[in-house]
């Protein structure tokens, strides 16, 4: 470490039926080197006993080891604060300073863990939300948004924040993300939006790192959208932009939300020193209608929020022309009718700012 005093990082992870997944991303979480964070799970009304277990992880009763690397095992108990949705919701700042200052957490403490139990589903975007809010009021310097399907390398946040917190164009940075199961191939280092055609295009996906051109010469990557698994933002840039759009709900709102940041003149990078492992799906592939029928809603929303005219007439030609007829030749015919209800929806679903 080269710095006096690390910028305060709260790590928010969205919890839905998923406990070992999130608690073995916990386990690589609590030995990572950054040295001032703190993680908040915002459980979105799990109805398996997802609490229970995470509960009973952090005092140790259970352990989960990672199949994939880095492997960890974390010792020592971890000092839990439980908060219902309203209670994080009505909590004061002058209420959390006290409380963080009366554990000793003013300062770094990483052996800490803020759970928050919503009453109901509140989707991807508010739920993080919800976590973001309890964060500021926490005096959070940044917001990483973590999905629970990760497993993070011990350096990924540290490298993270050197690259973020020493350069004041960046809105917004992820990390390379490799595939789970198979821990050496790329599954994204950033996106690129083609509005034109309603294709967005996975930057460097199935490549290798010695794959990737100038990779030791250049370890900040620009993209147009940097994948929702993980996302390191700035205090004054949420401040500035707003938090991520509930209308989403699922899919699309970390394409809003970077458009959103572009345009308020940050830049958005994904920086090749930070590395996770993502298993990608494990939440929203228990319920089909995700993965089949939002995907398409919140494409057609952010076309209408974010291209130009001519984009649009030409987004509304190009994107059913390939979509259907590719469902066709895969024989997905429940895709199909997915696909069809979500377009409709997306064109007809209010728009907020």
């Amino acid at each position: 470490m080269d710095r006096v005093e690390w910028p305060k990082v709260f790590v928010i992870i969205l919890n839905w039926n998923g406990w070992e997944d999130t608690i073995e991303c916990l386990e690589s979480l609590y030995d990572i080197s950054y040295p001032n964070y703190d993680v908040v799970i915002v459980d979105n009304d799990s109805q398996d006993d997802s609490l229970a277990r995470i509960r009973a992880y952090a005092r140790g009763d259970v352990a989960d080891k990672s199949a994939s690397p880095p492997y960890n095992w974390r010792i020592e108990p971890l000092h839990v604060t439980n908060y219902t949705r309203r209670e994080a919701e009505a909590i004061q700042v002058p209420t959390v300073s006290k409380k963080l200052a009366g554990e000793g957490r003013n300062k770094a403490f990483n052996g800490s863990l803020v759970i928050i139990q919503n009453e109901q589903n509140f989707g991807y975007p508010e739920g993080n939300n919800i976590g973001m809010r309890y964060a500021l009021k926490a005096s959070a310097d940044y917001v990483l948004l973590l999905n629970n399907d990760t497993v993070v390398d011990k350096h990924f946040l540290t490298e993270l924040v050197r690259a973020a917190d020493t350069d004041a164009s960046i809105g917004a940075i992820g990390p390379t993300i490799y595939e789970y199961d198979a821990p050496n191939v790329i599954q994204s280092a950033g996106v690129r939006i083609n509005f034109w055609t309603g294709r967005l295009m996975v930057l460097n996906k199935g490549k290798r790192d010695d794959e990737i051109e100038h990779f030791t010469a250049d370890t900040l990557l620009p993209a147009d959208v940097v994948v929702g698994a993980c996302f390191l933002i700035k205090r004054k840039v949420i401040e500035k932009v707003g938090e991520l759009d509930p209308t989403y709900f699922c899919y699309g709102e970390e394409l809003d939300w970077c458009v959103r940041i572009s345009k308020a003149g940050y830049r958005i990078v994904c920086d090749l020193n930070s590395k996770i492992w993502h298993k990608k799906g494990a939440s929203t592939s228990k319920v089909k209608q995700f993965a089949e029928y939002y995907p398409h809603r919140n494409w057609v929303i952010n076309a209408r929020k974010h291209a130009r005219v001519p984009q649009f007439i030409s987004f509304l030609l190009f994107y059913p022309a390939y979509s259907i007829p590719g469902l066709l030749k895969a024989r997905q015919f429940g895709h199909i009718r997915c696909f069809v209800r979500g377009f409709i929806d997306g064109l007809f679903t209010p728009i907020t700012s």
